[in-house]
């Protein structure tokens, strides 16, 4: 089917996607061992579940779990979620319905529900072991990204808008249909007959991202197409990725990583450098050893630069969840205990979970039983064990206190990344640093 008006005059493409379409667009999945799917009830996530379902069909992997997450922000939105488990069901696969509870936040509720979900769907993941996970994104929210960020006067990595692959939450996050209208997504269910559900936020005049979409034919009409948009970003990750080659090196030759969590900074190196790459290279730190999602403020990273280029005084520097320190020739990037402390979480009978968003932990077995082992930063009571028994690595304390450790009620079990070895590193244990791939070099 070709292009053609819809309601409001605005040129669409209702062609559905045909089976070799989504082969070629599904490929890049073909070699993972499992895959989560992330699946509202809309007509993009059902679009991505009913070619998923057709292209897994007669495959040996990804084996797939379709996710989907109640915020209850509705009262329809459990009979949606249900609706959606039985369609997964029918077509062959497993289903699970996650439930965001809790208090929510009177501002900004869209925010806080993306955060919640993702959240939700992470940890799920990291249950069972899947480091994967598919989103319905397309053309048209790759435009509307594009031009709420311009709004907002982003520079080039703002422009870029999302990317086809990125890491969240510990996760590989996909966007397959990244290049796909919504038009074709809305043609694919219709030509198989499957209905779908509407959330009203999404002509909800009080959201930006709804008055964009409100404008999206007057914008058309001016030569700014979902498609020229989406362009534009493309353009704009082009540039972005000249750009992170060059921090990529520049990570190479000024920073060194530990296991721990923490980094040096050779701050001559750093200082020589072009501003914007030495900007980059601050930004990557700040979100792998804070554990964050996105990167600061520009302003505030042009600060901490400038405390860098300024020989860094004694006192230290704090930014995002993050401690700089200066010590010689080299500034420490440590994590911050904060106000609140670090969160403490139950080991559980998760094949695997992530602490503070920054480690992922795996157990295969446990002297203890696992309903009463805590996770929580090691601490200052924890590392005078490490040093009573002359079994603390040589790294600051700081970086110590605030590596995961198992607790047994008061009684230390595990400290592995601050341990030299003995009965604190325990090889039924595995700890990983997830902030390691914001890093181009290797770590310790």
């Amino acid at each position: 089917m070709a292009a053609e008006p819809g309601s409001d005059g605005f040129r669409r493409d209702f062609s559905p996607i045909c089976p070799a379409e989504a082969e070629q667009l599904l490929a890049p999945l073909a070699e993972l061992p499992a895959l989560a799917l992330a699946v509202s009830g809309g007509p993009d996530s059902l679009a991505l579940m009913r070619l998923v379902a057709g292209w897994r069909a007669g495959r040996a992997k990804p084996r797939v779990l379709v996710l989907t997450v109640d915020h209850g922000l509705r009262a329809e939105s459990r009979a949606e979620a249900e609706r959606v488990q039985l369609m997964a069901q029918a077509a062959g696969l497993r289903h699970e319905i996650l439930t965001w509870e809790g208090d929510r936040p009177r501002r900004d509720i869209q925010s806080a529900a993306r955060a919640a979900r993702y959240r939700l769907m992470a940890e799920r993941c990291h249950q069972l072991g899947i480091g994967d996970l598919a989103t319905a994104h397309h053309l048209d929210d790759q435009a509307e990204t594009l031009l709420l960020r311009l709004a907002r006067g982003s520079g080039v990595d703002g422009l870029a808008a999302m990317a086809f692959r990125s890491i969240r939450e510990g996760l590989t996050i996909h966007r397959p249909l990244l290049d796909v209208p919504k038009s074709r997504l809305v043609a694919t269910l219709a030509a198989a007959g499957v209905a779908w559900s509407e959330d009203p936020s999404n002509t909800d005049p009080a959201f930006a991202r709804a008055r964009l979409r409100a404008l999206a034919p007057a914008l058309a009409a001016e030569g700014l197409t979902p498609r020229r948009l989406a362009d534009t970003a493309r353009r704009m990750r082009r540039a972005r990725e000249a750009l992170e080659s060059a921090a990529a090196a520049l990570t190479r030759e000024s920073v060194s990583v530990d296991r721990a969590g923490f980094c040096r900074i050779v701050v001559d190196r750093l200082g020589a450098a072009p501003e914007e790459i030495a900007l980059r290279v601050l930004a990557r730190l700040v979100m792998a050893i804070g554990g964050a999602d996105y990167p600061p403020r520009l302003d505030r990273l042009e600060r901490l630069h400038g405390w860098l280029a300024a020989g860094g005084a004694q006192r230290g520097a704090t930014l995002a969840g993050c401690r700089f320190v200066r010590a010689g020739a080299h500034v420490l990037v440590m994590r911050e205990e904060g106000r609140t402390g670090l969160p403490e979480v139950a080991l559980g009978q998760a094949a695997a979970l992530v602490w503070d968003r920054r480690f992922r932990i795996a157990a295969s077995s446990c002297p203890v039983p696992v309903t009463s082992v805590l996770v929580k930063p090691l601490g200052r009571a924890g590392l005078a064990v490490l040093k009573a028994e002359g079994l603390m690595r040589p790294i600051p304390a700081l970086a110590a206190r605030t590596t995961p450790a198992l607790y047994d009620g008061e009684r230390l079990v595990a400290a592995p990344l601050a341990a030299t070895g003995g009965p604190f590193a325990p090889a039924w244990l595995e700890v990983s640093f997830l902030g390691a791939t914001r890093f181009a070099g290797g770590g310790h």
